[in-house]
């Protein structure tokens, strides 16, 4: 197996914990995690030069990076 096969299901795998913390509501700890696994996907679209994956992968980690500062500034 290549490094590029182990980081892609790293990534997925990670993505799929945040969804299942986010399903039994483990906020805010799933936008951590979440937001790891969606830097993960955004470097190997890097690597690939796909910029539809960089793209959508820049807005969904600005998402949780709201999410974020809305939890620790009480709104």
């Amino acid at each position: 197996m290549s490094k590029e096969f182990i980081f892609e299901w790293s990534a997925t795998v990670i993505l799929l914990i945040g969804v299942a913390m986010a399903a039994f509501n483990f906020f805010p700890h799933y936008l951590y995690v979440q937001a790891i696994g969606n830097v993960m996907w955004f470097a190997l679209g890097y690597y690939w030069r796909k910029w539809s994956l960089m793209t959508v992968q820049c807005i969904i980690v600005g998402i949780y990076l709201m999410g974020i500062l809305n939890y620790y500034n009480g709104r």
